[in-house]
């Protein structure tokens, strides 16, 4: 699955570089400047990453959805490459994104159980329609994104820049989930209300999404600038691992789907070599596929004993994120 998004990402940068080959010109006329780039910054990210999980057969049916919230401190360095035309304004630039963040995040874990009239009866003796268990529980992130990104611009105006933007935006998030507090409603409310402390679950998602897009620029009074990014994935790859550490139970799945990005720069000049900038982006990200449940240990239900090795396959699975980020940002051109 992974060679596809590479191979997608390798045809969307030769794509970007072929458009850049024709500015760089024979004649020392049309020899362009070059520089190479550094920047580091601090920002902000909120949002969440989500799993809903559903399985149905003939004797009904069962929902599940985990909620993880992404509010946290970032911190960034990139690095890259910008070439200039004969009228020094920006053309082709290529840059590489890392962030990671300062603090574990905030928020809670929200993992939500919904059940068919007919389970309901099966687990605790009576139909109850609506949300059936609900808890909440304190959570620790780590991240780690890398962008590598590519446009070129060409200037129809001497105030505005427009050309092809190429990229490839790779997520990872890892949550230790501790210290549960659990809410049964209706019949559930007895058997399945109360609190657990320490460590309850771990969950790491991985996003993969090549995209291309349209990247903007408009200079203003010289030392200001505003860059516009718009980009488009119908090919966005989701994986996730839940270890579910209370109930012995791990749960993997895969999901393909689409992902659509929009960023927003404000660039103030400092000097010839220098800028500082703020940037904020709006990333969603959509994919369905499949979840596979493996049992690694005895778990003792209401209902029986599910042994140790049981696995369950092909769960409707949907794997998505909604995530805004703000950063402030320094770079210099060497």
């Amino acid at each position: 699955m992974r060679r596809s998004v590479f191979t997608t990402f390798a045809m969307t940068t030769c794509l970007v570089v072929s458009l850049s080959l024709p500015s760089f010109g024979a004649s020392s006329s049309d020899k362009k400047q070059e520089d190479g780039l550094f920047g580091i910054g601090l920002g902000y990210m909120t949002g969440s990453t989500l799993y809903h999980i559903s399985i149905y057969d003939a004797t009904g049916g069962i929902e599940s959805e985990l909620e993880f919230p992404l509010n946290t401190v970032l911190f960034g360095l990139e690095g890259g490459y910008a070439s200039r035309n004969a009228k020094g304004q920006d053309a082709f630039q290529v840059g590489l994104q890392w962030f990671t963040n300062l603090n574990g995040g905030s928020g809670k874990l929200k993992d939500s159980d919904w059940l068919t009239d007919s389970i309901d009866i099966a687990e605790v003796g009576a139909a109850h329609p609506g949300l059936d268990i609900y808890s909440e529980s304190d959570i620790a992130l780590q991240v780690n994104v890398i962008d590598l990104r590519a446009s070129y611009s060409f200037w129809p105006a001497e105030d505005l820049a427009v050309g092809p933007l190429g990229g490839l935006l790779y997520q990872n998030f890892q949550y230790d989930a501790s210290n549960l507090n659990q809410v049964g409603y209706g019949p559930y409310a007895t058997g399945y209300t109360g609190s657990v402390s320490g460590l309850v679950l771990t969950y790491e998602v991985t996003y993969a999404i090549p995209y291309l897009g349209i990247h903007t620029e408009i200079p203003f009074s010289g030392k200001f600038q505003a860059v516009v990014d718009l980009g488009y994935s119908p090919r966005a790859e989701a994986d996730d691992i839940d270890d579910h550490v209370l109930r012995g139970k791990r749960s993997e799945g895969s999901a393909s789907g689409s992902a659509y990005l929009a960023t927003v720069t404000a660039r103030w000049d400092l000097e010839d070599n220098d800028y500082f900038l703020v940037r904020g982006q709006y990333l969603n990200i959509e994919t369905t596929g499949t979840q596979t449940q493996t049992w690694y240990r005895d778990e003792i239900t209401s209902s029986g004993t599910v042994p140790a090795g049981t696995t369950f396959t092909g769960i409707n699975d949907k794997i998505s994120s909604k995530q805004i980020s703000l950063f402030l940002n320094y770079t210099h051109r060497f």
